[in-house]
């Protein structure tokens, strides 16, 4: 049984010069000690679109948008679509800092407030604002818009303007924008929140341009994830997906010995959070779920392979040939 764990932001990257608090993960520890190192796509997402097979042009985005609108429920048939996710953009003497939706609480009926005045407004553009969910926009486009973006995780926390959309077209995009946000600014819902002391909801991140991809295939038997981007690739390759199970147990006891993909997800903000204990209460969570168990699964033969991503473009690889490497000594996981 071969088991895949992508694990975003476990390694990082934190800046050099930060002095982190130590977790304690022994096995975690071990297991990257007697690791096989191979690279792969640095990013997390890229990573994905590769493990089922898909490979996109380095110059193009990687078509985010099309498959995480699949997985929320919409019909992304041939068009051309790009998130446009709802943001809190805040002046400071750093720039325009992003605050994602997830500081947001976004209701349902403020999101369908705000895009059916962005639709009135840009109807002449041809553009209509869908809000599936709270806290992921998508804009429909009928052909590409001429634009390369930056991911809405590169953006949080940080100063936004070197990280607006390029390409032949941006002047018209930024100037959209712009546009975007004035309107969002005066809207009643803003206003509201305003006055309830909630951040306003006065912009949209735009990224992951593309149309659906073609030729998806899963990556392994069995496949647990809760993002909208690994669902929408496994409904892109016709496959069911699970949700993640609480433990190495749990897993084990509904995988009936196949092979599976695990995609967890609670270190995958901590560095965009810059938020170091809580990557470490974190880290201390998997390491009591998965990978004391896994290290104890590979010793017994239950894991033939265990492989894990967690970032920084490295896969770190391991077979029950592993309990032998005693020269390879353990150091501090934020070392790696």
């Amino acid at each position: 049984m071969i088991l895949h764990l992508v694990i975003p932001g476990l390694l990082g990257p934190w800046p050099a010069d930060l002095t982190l608090p130590r977790p304690v993960v022994p096995a975690l520890e071990w297991l990257l000690a007697r690791a096989e190192i191979a690279e792969v796509p640095s990013s997390i997402e890229a990573l994905l679109f590769q493990q089922f097979g898909l490979l996109v042009a380095d110059e193009d985005d990687l078509p985010i948008a099309a498959v995480t609108a699949l997985a929320d429920g919409c019909e992304p048939g041939d068009g051309w679509w790009l998130r446009a996710d709802p943001v809190h953009l805040r002046p400071d003497v750093q720039g325009v800092l992003l605050v994602d939706a997830r500081a947001l609480a976004i209701e349902p009926v403020e999101a369908a407030a705000l895009a059916a005045a962005f639709d009135q407004t840009f109807a002449e553009d041809g553009l209509q604002l869908r809000v599936p969910c709270p806290e992921r926009w998508y804009l429909r486009l009928l052909e590409y818009p001429g634009l390369r973006t930056y991911s809405l995780h590169d953006a949080i926390g940080r100063d936004i303007n070197p990280l607006l959309p390029q390409g032949p077209n941006k002047r018209r995009w930024h100037t959209l924008l712009t546009e975007a946000q004035m309107l969002f600014h005066a809207h009643p819902v803003n206003r509201a929140r305003d006055e309830r002391r909630q951040p306003m909801i006065n912009g949209l991140w735009l990224w992951g341009g593309g149309s659906l991809p073609e030729g998806a295939q899963a990556p392994a038997a069995q496949l647990y994830a809760d993002d909208p981007l690994t669902r929408g690739l496994a409904r892109l390759a016709n496959v069911p997906v699970r949700s993640v199970p609480e433990n190495a147990d749990e897993w084990q006891e509904h995988a009936h010995h196949a092979d599976s993909l695990i995609v967890l997800d609670s270190t995958r903000y901590d560095r965009a959070d810059s938020d170091p204990l809580a990557w470490v209460d974190h880290l201390a969570e998997l390491e009591r779920n998965w990978f004391a168990p896994c290290q104890r699964r590979l010793k017994s033969g239950q894991i033939s392979a265990l492989h894990l991503y967690g970032g920084q473009g490295r896969r770190y690889s391991l077979t029950g040939a592993a309990r032998w490497r005693f020269w390879r000594r353990s150091r501090p996981v934020s070392q790696w």
